[in-house]
């Protein structure tokens, strides 16, 4: 694990109030189930995040719903044993355990319906997610396992392998959101977003920032198994050359059973 540089946060831009449905042919899923919406369907916004609606898929996370009137808006409180956060449609800011800060990701009435970001959700509650983007499934390991799609997409045709623009052999290490591995700021990238599961720190002068990569050759339980697809969206003081640090959700005392290894890093062509 090593420390990152300090870096200016970025400045979040807030989402419209009412999104717009950019597609509607998503599935959730928890665990190894589908979440069936026997109505009211998720979509995947103008800015390209997933909206959920919310009823459905808090009852399948275990979690208590509590609704409220807010003037003209609807005030949603979603709680287990160890979180609450409250919500409020038309505003531009969430209260986790009461304490209030402005947030791009709200929820909204959509159709008459309540919609939360997919994302909000789970990074509230600490839930492991997946995207299987063959599928479009959008999957929550709320026991923090990893699950295979519960659903497959027919295939009109085969499909040609992707397309790399370069395969580098690199080594790789790990680090996690802890404060001292991350000059300060203890869950954002270099770009400002968010550390998840497919956050990698490159050096940019070997690999650009933004670039999507497959990475294979690692061993270690807390990957997927076989390779994974990452994007380079953060930097660090000690990543030079062809070295790459991956980010872990975990604790830095079990991000350590990482070491050093060698890997392969495909970048994906355009």
């Amino acid at each position: 694990m090593l420390c990152r540089l300090s870096r200016p946060r970025a400045v979040p831009a807030f989402a419209a109030e009412a999104p717009q449905k950019l597609a509607q042919d998503v599935k959730v899923q928890v665990n190894d189930a589908l979440v069936q919406f026997p109505d009211a369907q998720p979509f995947v916004d103008e800015n390209h995040k997933l909206q959920v609606p919310t009823r459905i898929v808090a009852d399948k996370l275990g979690l208590q719903v509590q609704w409220e009137p807010a003037g003209s808006e609807i005030k949603v409180t979603l709680k287990n044993d160890k979180k609450t956060i409250t919500m409020t449609t038309g505003d531009d800011s969430v209260d986790i355990d009461g304490k209030t800060t402005p947030s791009p990701d709200t929820i909204a009435l959509v159709d008459g319906r309540v919609y939360a970001p997919f994302r909000l959700i789970a990074d509230t509650f600490g839930i492991q997610t997946q995207w299987d983007g063959s599928n479009r499934i959008a999957i929550l390991g709320l026991d923090g396992k990893y699950h295979a799609p519960a659903w497959y997409r027919q295939a009109k045709q085969a499909q040609a392998a992707p397309a790399f623009k370069k395969v580098i052999s690199a080594k790789a290490t790990a680090y996690t959101a802890s404060p001292e591995e991350n000059g300060g700021y203890a869950s954002l990238d270099y770009m400002g977003n968010k550390l998840k599961l497919g956050t990698i720190a490159v050096d940019p002068s070997v690999i650009p920032l933004g670039s999507k990569v497959y990475i294979e050759g690692y061993n270690y339980d807390g990957l997927p198994a076989g390779g994974m697809y990452a994007t380079a969206t953060d930097i660090g003081g000690a990543i030079k050359g062809n070295h790459v640090d991956i980010f872990l959700p975990e604790s830095p005392a079990k991000a350590s059973n990482f070491g050093v290894q060698s890997v392969k890093i495909s970048l994906l062509g355009s």
